[in-house]
């Protein structure tokens, strides 16, 4: 079931189970949203409780929790502000990106006050996102196969998807989901005031979506780790020319650490590829011996041609294979999205709504001729 869908539904389901009186949602009103929901349309079948429901059915209760939701927002608007909540990126997602911009400009300082041509952090940088790369290959080629699965295999399938991720992608998921989680809770205890008997519904709701939404929560938080490296390498390619054009720090290299020959081979390894995409010369080994540092404010040069250098690198290596990973990553939460696995109570549920709406129930008792 789609995600807009199956929250209405969840949402409906949670507040029915709640308010068995009909105060917050009347028993009348609850009759009506079925029969405009079947109007017109044959009824789907309310076979095996435990067995889970089709696209028949499914299609019906989420026309009847969407009838049921706009008589709702009529009496109490904030349902709509809990929706939203359980669907909107959170604080959590700002700070994270925040968080990996301002640790890439950081970084950037660590040379001091003289920029280093070999750009000690831009290695750093680079050889954890390919560590990254390498392990979300190897993970990608050791994953089984996902043909058509069967729907009491999804469970199953899920937990080995969670298993394969690493601790800090099972963390921030968890995280990610408790936030939204904290973020209904708080609307809820805002508006109990208001509306109290609707406040367990929506406590249910929350508690309901934090285990069916994990499949999202999940490729949020994949999406949201691949956005944060992006910014942390925008951070460092900023920090650079922070230095290099606004504190006008000069460019060179410690003569203890290479020999001019050696320099230029580590340097031809570090910014070759992005030299040889963008046309970029890097400068020959005699250059590079006159950048060398002798003294503590003697030698280096002008930093821009290095800082061109390391920001191509940094596009080369992180943004770009990111980007990428951030592409595929919002496809695969679309696809999930769009083909959320209903919960298992929804059988029961479903039977339950259709029960007064069978032929038997509705037929009037025959007259008797007197």
């Amino acid at each position: 079931m789609r995600q807009r869908a199956l929250q209405a539904v969840l949402l409906v389901h949670a507040i029915e189970q709640t308010d068995l009186g009909g105060d917050a949602l009347s028993l009348e009103d609850r009759a009506q949203a079925g029969r405009e929901a079947a109007a017109g349309r044959s009824l789907p079948a309310a076979g095996d409780p435990s067995a889970p429901i089709n696209g028949d059915s499914e299609r019906f209760l989420a026309r009847r929790a969407d009838a049921l939701l706009a008589r709702l927002r009529v009496r109490s608007p904030g349902v709509d502000r809990v929706l939203a909540a359980a669907t909107r990126p959170s604080g959590l997602d700002r700070a994270l990106l925040l968080l990996g911009f301002v640790l890439g400009f950081g970084i950037t300082f660590a040379d001091g006050r003289r920029i280093d041509i070999f750009a000690y952090p831009l290695i750093a940088l680079v050889l954890w996102n390919l560590i990254v790369y390498i392990t979300l290959i190897v993970r990608a080629l050791g994953s089984p196969g996902q043909a058509a699965p069967a729907a009491g295999a999804a469970p199953a399938q899920g937990a080995a998807a969670v298993a394969r991720d690493g601790f800090f992608r099972r963390w921030l998921a968890r995280l990610y989901a408790n936030r939204v989680r904290a973020r209904i809770e708080a609307l809820i205890t805002h508006s109990i005031g208001f509306n109290a008997p609707l406040a367990p519904g929506l406590r249910r709701f929350a508690a309901d979506w934090y285990e069916v939404g994990r499949p999202l929560f999940r490729e949020r938080a994949r999406r949201l780790l691949h956005l944060s490296a992006m910014l942390a390498a925008i951070g460092l390619i900023a920090g650079y020319d922070f230095r290099g054009w606004v504190l006008r720090q000069a460019a060179g290299w410690g003569a203890t650490v290479f020999g001019p020959a050696s320099a230029h081979t580590a340097l031809v390894t570090l910014y070759g590829a992005a030299s040889g995409i963008w046309g970029v010369p890097i400068p020959p080994a005699h250059d590079i011996q006159a950048l060398a540092w002798t003294g503590s404010g003697a030698g280096g040069g002008p930093a821009g041609l290095w800082l061109k250098l390391i920001a191509l690198t940094a596009l080369l290596y992180v943004l770009l294979p990111r980007v990428l990973a951030v592409i595929v990553t919002t496809l695969s939460l679309w696809r999930r999205s769009a083909s959320l696995q209903t919960p298992p109570s929804f059988a029961g549920y479903l039977a339950a709504v259709l029960r007064p709406l069978s032929p038997a129930q509705q037929s009037p008792p025959a007259s008797s001729s007197s």
